[in-house]
């Protein structure tokens, strides 16, 4: 994600470098420098934001390049959150010539180039700072994270309108000596990028490619908070043991992304494990029936224990965060022999909130190289970093972890193996489901 984000900013800042040299300005003041900024700043803000419409559309071969959907997610959301504060500051430097008079003497301004689309240039500042106060306001109900996620939801499917608006912006106010230099190239680029995108977005064509038409086939509660459901979904469906898809069952609500809670049968079932952790999860609860008609896309994720090295590995799965695995280890039932060495711990609070415990000591039963261990709160201590890795440093690699579970725990196993020496940047692999 860092790599990619300094890549695009990085592209930026040269970009715009190379157009102040070829073109330098006539003098080097204060209000040159404030040009300048603008220039940059505006630039910058731009490119991410056709980086934000490109990743919104979910195209498979970017997926795969960033590990998951979910890690695209989160460059998204970072993208997003980095090209407001850019906007911003470019809006803020624009406001900012009342007070630098107040301190500096104004200059003369030079003749402009003539440009096509002069007799656009006030429609798009006018349009221009109205973007900026809008994606202020959906940043901050994106950070809020107790607005209701359908109606959030339905608020930023406007996001595509606003790249248009400030593809207009930016397209009228970029220098028209730019068009014939790697930063009007890049405008360019960016334009034709995020245009495309946002009309796939405002079509809703995004996952069009990758969505089943389904059916809820049985229906099974296995605890008082989580469900069990089965779909059987129309045409070529297949997944890969750990991937997630996402389910539509109410059109208004939208897609919510579950784990794939099984492995591939090839007849086109599909299995979901759903605990109520929010309102529409809750309401699954009650409305959810056999027969109900489903919409299914994806699969999605690169969670996938195959790719390591051939290292031990430790599997962490916490609460409903255990799908995963019982995917992997039922996908290991014809071919024991190619699991990993691994052990698995399975994290709840007591016996009563792990319905999955049984099912997991039947499956590594049947796959030896993998290690079970269920572990209650009620009786244990939280599991700790010292406890993934306590089988000594001594010539031993470091083990590949793999969890599943809630961020906070995640991030506290992380921080343990990280102060222990591990480089978790690249043995801790993690599914993370916040979209948004």
């Amino acid at each position: 994600m860092r790599r990619l984000l300094t890549a695009v900013l990085l592209a930026s800042v040269l970009a715009w470098a190379g157009a102040c040299w070829l073109e330098p300005p006539a003098a080097l003041n204060i209000w040159t420098a404030r040009d300048q900024l603008i220039l940059l700043t505006g630039l910058s803000a731009y490119v991410l934001m056709a980086l934000i419409m490109l990743l919104s559309v979910r195209p498979k071969w970017l997926e795969s390049r960033l590990g998951g959907l979910d890690k695209m997610y989160r460059l998204h959301k970072w993208s997003g959150i980095l090209a407001t504060a850019l906007a911003a500051a470019h809006y803020l430097v624009k406001l900012a010539k009342p007070l630098l008079l107040v301190v500096f003497d104004p200059v003369a301004k030079t003749p402009r180039a003539a440009a096509m689309l002069d007799l656009f240039r006030g429609s798009a500042k006018d349009l221009g700072e109205w973007a900026v106060w809008i994606l202020l306001a959906m940043m901050a109900l994106t950070l809020w994270r107790r607005f209701p996620y359908h109606v959030w939801r339905q608020v930023h499917r406007i996001a595509a309108v606003i790249f248009l608006v400030v593809a207009f912006h930016g397209v009228v106010l970029t220098p028209a000596a730019w068009w014939w230099q790697p930063a009007g190239w890049l405008v360019g680029v960016a334009t034709a990028v995020g245009t495309i995108c946002a009309v796939l977005a405002l079509t809703g064509n995004i996952g069009r490619a990758r969505r089943y038409r389904g059916r809820v086939l049985v229906v099974r509660r296995l605890s008082e908070d989580i469900l069990s459901v089965t779909c059987k979904v129309e045409g070529n469906w297949s997944h890969r043991a750990g991937q997630f898809a996402f389910l539509t069952v109410d059109r208004r609500e939208g897609a919510h992304p579950f784990t794939v809670s099984g492995a591939d049968d090839g007849a086109g079932r599909v299995q979901f494990s759903i605990k109520a952790l929010g309102d529409y999860t809750r309401r699954l609860q009650k409305s959810l029936t056999a027969g109900q008609a489903v919409t299914v896309e994806g699969p999605y994720g690169c969670f996938d224990f195959q790719r390591d090295d051939g290292r031990p590995q430790v599997w962490v799965g916490a609460g409903i965060g255990v799908t995963p695995f019982i995917s992997w280890l039922e996908s290991l039932q014809a071919q024991p022999g190619i699991a990993p060495r691994a052990t698995l711990y399975y994290c709840a609070r007591n016996a009563e909130d792990a319905p999955f415990a049984d099912r997991l000591q039947e499956l590594c039963a049947q796959v030896p190289n993998v290690t079970l261990q269920v572990r209650y709160s009620d009786r244990q201590r939280p599991l700790t970093a010292a406890d993934l890795v306590q089988q000594g440093r001594e010539n031993q690699p470091w083990p590949s972890v793999w969890f599943c579970g809630p961020t906070g725990f995640a991030d506290a196993l992380k921080d343990g193996l990280h102060r222990l020496g591990m480089p978790v940047r690249h043995l801790f692999h993690q599914e993370a489901f916040q979209m948004r």
